[in-house]
């Protein structure tokens, strides 16, 4: 049970265990001859901060406005790309920190001369025999274990990364003597690219057990880093050579490696050695006991069971992936992906850590898909969807903490760019904060919303803990957005207030005059933020005494925004006008913002809303929609939202089928983390639907899935819910009041209860 489990090795990146700590993250691949242990530390980016905003850009934003107001979009746009785009196109990227290798010289492929008739000797290779292999990721205890025999002879590996000890150990043991010959050493890209990028400045070993492995990325105004590798070892005989650590003839050995860089620290490598020095191999146990520990403080805050028949747990993962290929079921195998994304959250964000990036710690590109930075279009929100509910409060902090290194940057690109006052930020940003413009992409570039979004998780918090002091801390910063949009938005012909220049992400739309467009004022989705926003910032001024002239004004905007409205194929309108699409099946679907992760859609309040929104997902996937995984996870949320289980259901399984890696990350294509937390949260989706005024239970689940349980899952009115469900009808509900308040609840029928608790209280419900 909650093993991904393989009878192979790693052929390559994709198919390696995650293992993490928030801070250091490392690929391990389990090679048998020669190991493969690629380590990332989240802080690792291509440079120091570059101000990209656009001078130009303030003193034509009226002028474009007027072009997308009379419809000549071919004009506002080839405007917009001259005046509003950075000065330069791209933001910092993250990167690796390096590689460590373990050589098993005794393990290795042997070489051998070999005659042949038609040519002179020559060597082969000839790979030892071995058997019995087995390669397990264990989530519930956060270790990752390689098991295999050579000649009879069992070799056994565990590894981990602790964030109590702040570092990764991988410990080597072979049953019967000292039989440990090996040699580790480190490595961070070969340069030989020609691209001049200064990889790596230095590796050396020290003192017989450590390799230092040292540089600055980017250049000058880089971030310099250090990768600290030390060994330990039990009998025989250990030495440096070169830059590498030989081990002879040991009974067991421990490799502990950490990183460090000089964005948190100003000497990087003393750092290193301080933590790498307060382990040894007698204290392993205890290390690995009190990483346990601290990685289930967290893993059992919540817990999901979904019943099923245990037949198929001797199956590898890549075999269960494939019987789901082929139209098998496996409840398992969908507890196991669910299990795995809470994995994932806890081991790449953790207090003081950068919050998770597109592919939350985990990547061995200089120059990876999407800078793999923060894609504030809906991807990094999707990472953190599923954190309060599911008891990972904590673990929501970093991405929130993020917004205080934004909110500087954001303040100066709304006053270099839209000539106001407050804070906005584009599509992306990254380590730095950087709120410019990203790209040279009309279809994405020019969006105005993403401080916006990340902003509504500030409230979404407050809900969860009501910790006041949060609020008012963060509060600055929601009100500087809300302040950008009371100034930058326009009345648009028919008095409402709009957004603008801005897009609908990424999508393109094709005009009456079969003009193809990306800007416009007002799309749907920039509306559907804003009423979020503004709804937020009021409710938070009122629970903090701080309401004024801001909030007067906030309240006459938000009676004056654009409705949701309802298009000619019956779906929910995308733009301002009714528009067709140039790609029909669009893997974004921005205008269903408003049924999730918002509620202004609901299936119990706004029915027509609601029937609209599920003919826009019929037509996105009737045209080749959700082909991406993190578009497919949101599928599975809206389908969730609509009450629509075997839907929902059948999204699941296309998730796993066909965005599904086997060692089960998100496959965009490539390896993307987003589609792994909204999968998983589009899971508890169909279990439990928390809308503040009611919680509805078992709201769209499938019939796949009769039995289970749920526990730890908090509420946003204070209570924590366990449920017990059979035969798809709820049995039992417990609830515990975290700060007294009162919930309604809503099982499966509709029959509803009300229960109100004091602080500390507990109460058992059960439906007839």
């Amino acid at each position: 049970m909650g093993k991904i489990y393989f009878q192979k090795e790693a052929k390559e990146w994709n198919q390696a265990f995650p293992v993490g700590n928030g801070f250091l993250g490392a690929m391990v691949f389990g090679n048998v001859a020669k190991e493969r242990i690629q380590v990332n530390e989240d802080s690792v980016w291509s440079g120091g901060f570059s101000d990209r905003v656009n001078p130009d850009a303030g003193k034509c934003l009226e002028k474009i406005r007027e072009y997308l107001f009379a419809g000549n979009v071919q004009e506002a746009e080839k405007l917009a790309e001259q005046s509003m785009y950075a000065t330069s196109p791209n933001m910092r990227v993250y990167q690796p920190l390096g590689d460590i290798w373990i050589r098993f010289l005794d393990q290795e492929a042997e070489r051998k001369l070999v005659r042949d008739e038609r040519r002179l000797p020559y060597l082969k290779e000839c790979a030892a025999k071995v058997e019995a292999y087995q390669r397990t990721l264990d989530l519930e205890q956060a270790v990752g274990k390689i098991t295999y025999s050579v000649e009879n002879k069992t070799w056994n590996r565990e590894f981990f990364v602790s964030n109590p000890a702040q570092a990764g150990m991988y410990s080597i043991c072979a049953e019967g003597g000292e039989d440990i010959n090996l040699e580790i050493s480190a490595t961070r890209k070969d340069n030989r690219s020609g691209r001049g990028v200064s990889f790596c400045d230095q590796i050396q070993a020290e003192q017989n057990q450590y390799i230092w492995l040292e540089g600055t990325s980017g250049g000058s105004d880089g971030i310099g880093f250090v990768m600290g590798v030390r060994v330990f070892s039990c009998g025989g005989k250990q030495y440096q050579m070169g830059s590498r650590i030989i081990v002879e003839k040991a009974q067991k050995v421990l490799i502990c490696f950490t990183g460090r860089t000089t964005f948190r620290s100003e000497e990087p490598k003393k750092w290193c050695r301080e933590h790498l020095e307060k382990i040894c191999l007698d204290t392993y146990d205890e290390r690995r006991k009190e990483h346990i520990q601290d990685y289930q403080n967290y893993f059992h805050a919540s817990r999901l069971t979904l019943g099923h028949k245990t037949t198929l747990d001797h199956l590898t993962t890549p075999e269960r992936l494939d019987r789901i290929r082929k139209g098998n079921e496996d409840i398992g195998l969908i507890n196991l992906y669910y299990d795995f994304a809470r994995y994932l959250l806890i081991s790449s964000s953790r207090e003081g850590s950068l919050p998770a990036n597109l592919q939350g710690i985990w990547n061995e590109e200089f120059e990876p898909m999407w800078g793999s930075k923060y894609t504030i279009n809906i991807n990094i929100q999707m990472n953190y969807w599923m954190a309060e509910k599911t008891g990972l409060s904590a673990l929501h902090l970093p991405l929130l903490e993020h917004l205080k290194r934004m909110h500087p940057r954001g303040k100066d690109v709304a006053a270099a760019m839209y000539q106001v006052e407050g804070f906005c930020c584009h599509h992306n940003t990254d380590i730095w904060g950087d709120c410019a413009p990203q790209d040279y992409h009309t279809s994405s570039t020019i969006w105005p919303m993403g401080g916006a979004w990340l902003c509504l998780h500030i409230y979404a918090h407050y809900q969860y803990t009501k910790d006041r002091e949060f609020l008012n801390e963060y509060f600055p910063i929601l009100e500087d957005s809300v302040r950008f949009f009371v100034n930058y938005m326009v009345q648009n012909p028919d008095g409402k207030w709009v957004t603008g220049p801005s897009s609908s992400p990424e999508n393109i739309y094709i005009t009456e005059n079969n003009q193809y467009g990306c800007l416009c004022m007002g799309p749907a989705m920039d509306i559907e933020i804003v009423r979020e926003l503004f709804g937020d910032y009021l409710k938070a001024a009122s629970i903090l005494e701080r309401e004024g002239e801001l909030s007067n004004l906030v309240k006459e905007r938000l009676e004056n925004l654009p409705e949701l409205r309802i298009g000619k194929h019956g779906q929910i309108q995308e733009w301002d006008q009714d528009y067709e699409e140039l790609e029909v099946g669009h893997r974004h679907i921005s205008q269903l913002f408003a049924l999730y992760p918002a509620q202004q859609i609901r299936k119990d309040q706004t029915r027509e809303l609601a029937n609209a929104a599920e003919k826009t997902l019929n037509r996105r996937l009737e045209n080749g929609g959700g082909h991406t995984g993190w578009s497919k996870a949101w599928i599975i949320l809206f389908f969730a939202r609509l009450w629509k289980s075997k839907k929902a259901y059948q999204n699941l399984r296309e998730l796993l089928a066909g965005a599904t890696l086997d060692n089960l990350l998100d496959n965009h294509p490539p390896f993307q983390i987003d589609g792994n937390f909204g999968g998983a949260c589009g899971i508890l989706e169909m279990i439990v639907q928390d809308f503040q005024d009611v919680v509805y239970l078992l709201p769209a689940l499938p019939q796949e899935i009769p039995n289970g349980s749920v526990s730890g899952i908090r509420t946003k009115t204070g209570f924590i819910l366990n449920m017990e469900w059979s035969s798809c009808r709820v049995q039992k509900v417990e609830l515990e009041s975290v700060h007294g308040t009162q919930i309604t609840i809503v099982n499966e029928t509709r029959e509803s209860r009300k229960i109100r608790c004091e602080k500390g209280e507990k109460k058992v419900v059960v439906f007839e």
